[in-house]
């Protein structure tokens, strides 16, 4: 699942695969993502603006397809 909280994507991973995903996501080098924080199975990524984040989150979801 990928949601919007302003200027953050909020991703929910399975059981154990947030740090995977977010180290993914770092990886990346994406300039939209600033930074990621996981836990066990929840990612919020930073972007700089609520405008940038809808961009992130539509990129996302077309990934998951």
């Amino acid at each position: 699942d990928v949601q919007l909280a302003a200027n953050l994507v909020i991703l929910k991973t399975n059981p154990g695969g947030a740090g995977a995903v977010a180290l993914a996501l770092d990886q990346a080098d994406w300039p939209d993502v600033v930074g990621t924080l996981a836990g066990d199975d929840t990612i919020f990524a930073a972007t700089q603006s609520p405008k940038t984040a809808e961009r992130v989150r539509r990129r996302l979801l077309s990934v998951e397809r």
